[in-house]
This record gives structure tokens, C-alpha cells and sequence, in this order.
């Protein structure tokens, strides 16, 4: 079975492989605005609730971990920074239109295991990718998915409980 540490070591090397991502954190969303100092992140809110699912034939032989990711980068508040969408508009859209696509690579990475590190691990249900705006003094932007990812517990037996 994959541990929780492990499932973010996992997490972990997914942001070092991508050029697009400058910190990796995790925690509960409050610790973003004191440990994240360099953008665009990759963040890891690993406080939800996990699940053991019950069946017939397996028992308690998986878990499913929950998570939200977030990837979020900072605007460039200057006056016309792009005008496209606006006069005296920031580049707010650029920075959800490119936390959206890092975000979607990220679950393709572990819907495909593309980096050979998620091949134990399924991706389950639908996934909704959801915006948030102006976070950390306002000037932060970026996109969240809840996922839950489900890993066989091939060895429910062996355990340092004894009798």
C-alpha cells in the first residue's frame, strides 16, 4: 500500500519535473500564504477526509486518498499589462489560462502515467477544475481540482497488530 508521505513524494516529483512550476507545498490552505514565497505553485491541501471503500469480494483492500490540487501564480498588476481585455486590465487571464493548462497536465501525468510513477495508483470519478481570484493581498490567481486517486492495499494482513 502507498502511504500518504509517499503519495506526496509522489506529488513532489511531478512539480520538480515541470519547468512551469517554481514551489511545491502541502498542508491546509492556510499555510499557502506563509510557506510559499516563488510562482507559479503546486499545492497539495491534504487535510480532506480519506476513505477505506467496503466490498464483498475485497473487504477493505483499498483506500482512496482525497486532495485538492491548486496552481496558482501571481498578476502583474501594472496598468495595461494586457489589454486584450481591457483597458487598465492586469494579466489575470493569461495567469488562469496558464494555471489551467499546468492543472490539466497534472491530471493527464496521473491519469496517464506519463512519468512512470503513478502505475499502482487510479484516478476515479469526474473532476471538476474550479478558478479562485485574488487570494494573497489580491494579487494571486489560479485553478483547484478535488481528486481522489484509489490504491490497492494488496497486504491488509500484514500489520505489527498482534495478538
Amino acid at each position: 500500500m502507498i502511504t500518504i508521505n509517499q503519495m506526496m513524494n509522489k506529488f513532489k516529483f511531478i512539480s520538480d519535473s515541470d519547468p512551469r512550476i517554481n514551489a511545491f507545498g502541502t498542508g491546509q490552505r492556510y499555510d499557502i500564504l506563509t510557506d510559499i514565497k516563488y510562482y507559479p505553485y503546486f499545492w497539495i491541501v491534504s487535510d480532506l477526509a480519506h476513505d477505506l471503500p467496503f466490498s464483498d469480494v475485497n473487504k477493505y483492500r483499498a483506500v482512496e486518498y482525497n486532495f485538492v490540487l491548486r496552481i496558482a501564480d501571481k498578476n502583474n498588476n501594472q496598468i495595461n499589462a494586457y489589454q486584450a481585455v481591457g483597458l487598465n486590465s492586469n494579466n489575470g487571464q493569461d495567469v488562469l489560462s496558464d494555471c489551467f493548462t499546468i492543472i490539466t497536465d497534472i491530471i493527464n501525468c496521473i491519469s496517464e502515467d506519463s512519468l512512470g510513477t503513478f502505475s499502482t495508483i487510479s484516478l476515479i470519478d469526474d473532476i471538476s477544475v474550479e478558478p479562485f481570484y485574488n487570494e494573497d493581498s489580491g494579487d494571486v490567481n489560479g485553478f483547484e481540482a478535488s481528486i481522489t486517486l484509489r490504491v490497492k492495499n494488496e497486504n491488509p494482513c500484514i500489520s505489527p497488530i498482534t495478538a
